[in-house]
């Protein structure tokens, strides 16, 4: 992965166009937030495998050494007399025990199981979070390379409309000096350059800014690499049916089948909660053997060993209401990840059906927009051939200068929005991803 990265900036040092494909790409293998989200899913699989654990016997080995004190009374006596003494002496006994001890649950309700089932669907929440968040890189780098391209053209757009302010203030200028025209008209003019020169200060600051964002949302940093996005050519999208977009919702939309984990998570806690009524069975195998001393346990593990064979039935009576309320509880929590999911797809449902009207208005509107940037351009040529042989005054040279960069800039960012669309409604439909495989490192 550091040597795709490191290729990436020598490449932009190169000034080499890089298209979103590249860039995406370079994002999914960099990106924290997704070697975070890894970490959560092998923490999940970690889970998943520890829960088999109530399921397999337990096998434990133990040891132990003490010594026990205890007082013990002797009678002193002296000979030739008939005095006597008790004497109190401190006594004591070791002991060593060793043993071995084998448990299984043979029945427990069920609960074992369930909780497998629960640690899997862990597991499966953990990598759709996974993945809803590897589709968030993905359109938030969409958006910034739309956003850094979108930027690049209105500079372009304002470089252009100051580069024909200074042609008109020069023009103006001779036309002045040559007392053909007032001074009104000059002072029009450099009015406008100022202008024009005013816009090509802010979008120079907003290219640099849109910069920093799409470096960011590759995971990288903004050294002042040269980079070129290569500008695609648009073409009206293929929108889905209303049938399509809630069959794509409900199948690959992460948000909704994280609900949907849910609604089976909430499932799993309520059938484990009515195994806490259930009896429990229990059996365990001992073996052990004690003896004063290394040597005499040694001997006792041969010949003086104690085998047990236990089995334990446990059935709760009463518990103070604790087993009813749990029960109570998980399935309150169920039915509520039920409605949530209801609302959640109703929801998105309605915004995915705003996005498809939108992008549908997109396919009328761009083109109109072309054409009006077309006949923006043949305007503003008739204005200044009709100002150059006086027929036109210098306002209908600027305003037709003015129409042309609105119509430029509204045409740019009227792609720049349907793209936006275009790309949240795959996500919406959790079909983004799918589009754009990272590379095996």
């Amino acid at each position: 992965m550091k040597i795709l990265i490191y290729c990436f900036c020598l490449s932009l040092s190169f000034g080499q166009g890089y298209n979103l494909g590249d860039c995406i790409d370079i994002a999914l293998g960099g990106k924290k937030t997704l070697l975070s989200a890894e970490l959560n899913v092998a923490s999940a699989e970690k889970g998943v495998k520890g829960s088999y654990s109530g399921l397999l016997p337990s096998l434990n080995a133990s040891t132990s050494a003490g010594r026990s004190h205890f007082p013990e009374t002797e009678n002193v006596s002296i000979n030739y007399q008939t005095f006597s003494m008790d004497t109190t002496v401190s006594s004591y006994y070791d002991n060593m025990s060793a043993g071995l001890s084998l448990n299984q649950t043979i029945f427990d309700g069920g609960r074992s199981w369930n909780q497998v089932k629960q640690a899997k669907s862990n597991l499966d929440i953990a990598k759709l979070s996974q993945r809803s968040i590897k589709i968030q890189v993905i359109q938030n780098v969409i958006k910034s390379y739309y956003g850094l391209l979108q930027a690049e053209q209105l500079y372009d757009v304002a470089q252009q409309n100051f580069g024909m302010s200074e042609q008109q203030v020069s023009l103006v200028q001779k036309q002045y000096d040559l007392g053909v025209v007032k001074k009104t008209d000059l002072l029009k003019a450099q009015v406008a350059k100022g202008q024009a020169r005013v816009e090509v200060l802010t979008r120079k600051t907003n290219l640099q800014n849109s910069r920093r964002v799409l470096f960011n949302d590759m995971g990288l940093q903004d050294f002042g690499q040269s980079i070129e996005p290569v500008e695609p050519s648009w073409s009206p999208p293929i929108v889905p049916s209303s049938k399509d977009v809630l069959n794509l919702l409900k199948t690959q939309n992460p948000a909704l089948s994280i609900s949907q984990a849910r609604i089976n998570l909430g499932e799993i806690s309520f059938k484990m909660a009515k195994s806490m009524r259930m009896p429990s069975v229990n059996s365990s195998v001992s073996y052990s053997a004690n003896g004063k001393d290394s040597d005499a346990l040694k001997e006792s593990l041969k010949d003086d060993w104690r085998l047990g064979i236990n089995f334990s039935l446990s059935v709760p009576i009463y518990t103070g209401n604790s087993l009813s309320t749990q029960q109570h509880q998980a399935k309150l929590s169920k039915q509520q990840s039920e409605y949530d999911y209801i609302t959640l797809l109703n929801d998105l449902r309605v915004q995915a059906e705003l996005i498809r009207e939108s992008i549908k208005n997109y396919s009328e509107i761009i083109p109109l927009n072309q054409a009006i940037v077309a006949s923006a351009e043949e305007d503003l040529k008739l204005a200044g051939e009709r100002y150059s042989l006086g027929s036109a005054n210098i306002l209908e040279v600027l305003d037709a200068q003015v129409s042309l960069t609105r119509s430029n800039s509204t045409l740019i960012n009227t792609i720049h929005e349907a793209r936006m669309q275009e790309a949240g409604l795959k996500a919406l439909l959790g079909t983004l991803d799918l589009e754009y495989q990272s590379e095996e490192n």
